[in-house]
């Protein structure tokens, strides 16, 4: 159809991972080459266009429907003599389906939803690489009387997170979680706008004590409200700013109630080029404990030179305050399983990607990543060999390939 484009490309990469385990300093890590191919699709709608009439005057199409579907599939194989990494190589998802009907009219109706099948969830998510599913659909209608100026979108949803692994893993990571979400925007100069969102989100999950320590493992019931302002102020200074406040009510253990804020400045240069710096403080469910409050500053720069060489990166210092510790039956967790009941990390972040475009279709890119937790806390069972082991990690990701897309 002449409404409708498709673009396939595949991604190459190799590189090496030190860390695939996320092994504490005192263990040793597990490193390994990696060799990630990446094959996607994409689908989509043509954007409302401005066309030229017979008669001289002009007008801007606006499609019935807005829609855009994306599938990857990376494939991920590790390189190493460890068996138990060898068996880490494994085939990701990665699809989004964004569907708007009659979009940019004064009522619309929103569609969405994002699955993700992770090969490396992250050291927030889960204590080790495992792999799990998470969904998120949403559906919802937006208002925009007036040519938009005012906005307002009413979202229901519903996401799921499962990890394959089984056993405690599962029934610590895994979970349910309907969704309402009321946001909205009132655009007040072309490039101003006051903001807003309330979302009740709660995450339904198998509450207990886990097997050896009788942690809590608690559902919550979070809900968050914001209000905030997006401009730019000259031509080279834009801001984003946002307050809250955030509340988690837990079935066991400690809760949540306190100011969440976001602060973004921008530094626009020239046409290709921006220099971000921000701080947010958030609160985020945790497999240890009920939550850890994000206090996490961050500074990042993008820019494409020529047209054709794109660079790219962000830095983030955060101090993560973990919940107390408690076990299912509301008292602390005894020092024979952790060392402390009142955990704080400091978490580094720091991330290049480099590409440089040799065509429209063909590009090759390189990619450095680089994460470190600073912690004193140490867990498992002090009657068990090896005792207390640290959650204190650092880990570094070097990847460099090509890409083509038609």
């Amino acid at each position: 159809s002449d409404s409708v484009v498709f673009h396939a490309g595949i991604a190459v990469e190799g590189g090496y991972d030190t860390n695939v385990f996320y092994n504490p300093s005192e263990v040793a890590a597990s490193g390994a080459g990696r060799l990630r191919i990446t094959p996607q699709v994409a689908l989509a709608t043509l954007p409302a266009q401005r066309i030229e009439n017979p008669d001289g005057t002009s007008s801007t199409t606006n499609p019935t429907v807005d829609f855009r579907l994306q599938i990857a599939a990376p494939y991920n194989q590790y390189l190493s003599d460890n068996s138990a990494v060898m068996d880490k190589s494994d085939v990701g998802i990665q699809t989004v389906l964004d569907l708007v009907v009659y979009p940019r009219r004064t009522w619309s109706f929103i569609l969405r939803d994002t699955y993700t099948r992770t090969l490396d969830p992250g050291n927030n998510a889960s204590p080790q690489n495992y792999n799990r599913d998470y969904n998120d659909a949403e559906i919802g209608v937006r208002w925009a009387p007036g040519g938009g100026a005012l906005e307002l979108n009413l979202l229901a949803g519903f996401a799921f997170n499962f990890y394959e692994t089984g056993g405690m893993i599962s029934r610590s990571g895994d979970f349910l979680s309907p969704r309402v979400d009321l946001n909205g925007r009132w655009r007040f100069f072309p490039n101003t706008a006051l903001t807003f969102q309330t979302t009740f989100a709660p995450v339904i999950k198998d509450n207990g004590g886990r097997d050896v320590s009788n942690m809590a493992i608690s559902s919550s019931y979070p809900i968050r409200s914001w209000v905030g302002m997006n401009g730019q102020w000259t031509p080279i200074i834009a801001t984003q700013l946002r307050v809250g406040y955030g509340a988690g009510l837990y079935d066991l253990g400690e809760d949540f109630e306190s100011v969440i804020a976001q602060a973004e400045i921008d530094f626009i240069i020239g046409a290709n080029g921006r220099l971000k710096l921000g701080f947010i403080r958030d609160f985020v469910d945790s497999y240890f404990s009920n939550f850890y409050v994000r206090n996490e500053a961050y500074l990042g720069w993008d820019h494409l030179f020529g047209g054709v060489f794109l660079v790219g990166t962000k830095v983030g210092v955060s101090y993560d305050q973990y919940a107390t510790a408690y076990q299912a039956d509301n008292t602390l967790v005894s020092t024979a399983y952790i060392n402390m009941t009142e955990r704080a990390d400091v978490r580094l972040r720091a991330s290049l990607f480099l590409e440089y475009r040799l065509k429209d279709w063909l590009g090759f890119n390189a990619t450095v990543s680089y994460e470190q937790s600073i912690t004193d806390f140490a867990q498992g069972d002090t009657s068990a060999p090896g005792g207390l082991i640290g959650e204190d990690y650092w880990k570094l990701v070097a990847m460099a390939g090509a890409r083509v897309i038609y």
